[in-house]
Formats: structure tokens, C-alpha cells, sequence
């Protein structure tokens, strides 16, 4: 529980210390797979391999395609949204903050396929660092004792 409180504080951290400005098109754009999710008051971690499945999402111009093992779960449009970012986020290093906005109903398709273990919501905090040679795309649901699902870009 204590690794999941401090993986909490840095993604809040991360939210505080990061730009709140709408990332290039290519930062999002491109296949990120899934490597794990974190957080809840009992302190969970799921991973791929803790939970048997492989999962991606796609984004591409202003779609996305999420897939679990290969195989198509939902797609839909998504918006970048800079308007609801606090005003006291201010630019650190190789990260970009932003609220992704995605249609709730392929939300719930994700949450449902994926038994609730990859969190993706209607209007949740994403961050993108590029802190070393890996390109890392945080999903977090906004909420203090909260959840957050952690991608690595393929392309």
C-alpha cells in the first residue's frame, strides 16, 4: 500500500509540476500498450502479467482503437481539453498535462473488458513524459486515492 500511496503522490506531483498545454499531434498519436495500473485505497498494482492479458490503445488523428490481446474492443473519438487544467501547472522537463476527453460509453467498454483493471474515463488527467528513451502515457482518473493506468509507446 505504501508503494501505491507514493506512485499516487508522484503522478500528483507530476499533475502540479507539469505543462498544462495541448501535447503535437505526434506525442499522442501512435500504439501504446499497457504495462500497468496502480492505486485505490487498498493499493493495488495490476500489470499484464498479474492479470493475464495484453491490452493497447491507438490514437490517430482524432480517433482511438483499444484492443485486449489483439483483438478490437471499442473505438471512438477523443478530444485534447486544456480549459479545465489548473492555472498553476507550469512547464517541467520532457512531460505535457492535459485532460483527455473520451466518450463515456467506450469507456465503460474498456472498464467491462477489461474487469475494471485498466482505468480510462471521460475526462481524466493524462500525462506524457519522455524522461529517458521510453515514451510513457499516464491515464489518471483525478480522484486522491484514485487510479491510474500507465501505457509505453510501440511507434
Amino acid at each position: 500500500m505504501r508503494q501505491t500511496m507514493k506512485f499516487t503522490a508522484v503522478i500528483l506531483l507530476a499533475l502540479l509540476a507539469t505543462a498544462c498545454s495541448k501535447p503535437e499531434k505526434h506525442e499522442l498519436e501512435g500504439t501504446w500498450q499497457w504495462t500497468r495500473t496502480s492505486g485505490g485505497i487498498a493499493g493495488v498494482n495490476y500489470t499484464p502479467e498479474s492479470e493475464g492479458f495484453n491490452a493497447e490503445i491507438v490514437f490517430k488523428g482524432s480517433k482511438f482503437t483499444f484492443y485486449k490481446d489483439g483483438e478490437k474492443v471499442t473505438s471512438g473519438s477523443y478530444r485534447i481539453d486544456v480549459s479545465d487544467c489548473p492555472e498553476v501547472l507550469t512547464e517541467c522537463g520532457n512531460a505535457t498535462s492535459y485532460v483527455l476527453r473520451l466518450p463515456e460509453e467506450q469507456c465503460e467498454k474498456i472498464a467491462k473488458a477489461t474487469d475494471g483493471k485498466i482505468v480510462v474515463v471521460p475526462s481524466g488527467s493524462a500525462i506524457i513524459n519522455s524522461f529517458s528513451n521510453e515514451v510513457s502515457l499516464t491515464l489518471w482518473d483525478n480522484m486522491i486515492d484514485g487510479f491510474s493506468s500507465a501505457f509505453v509507446k510501440k511507434n
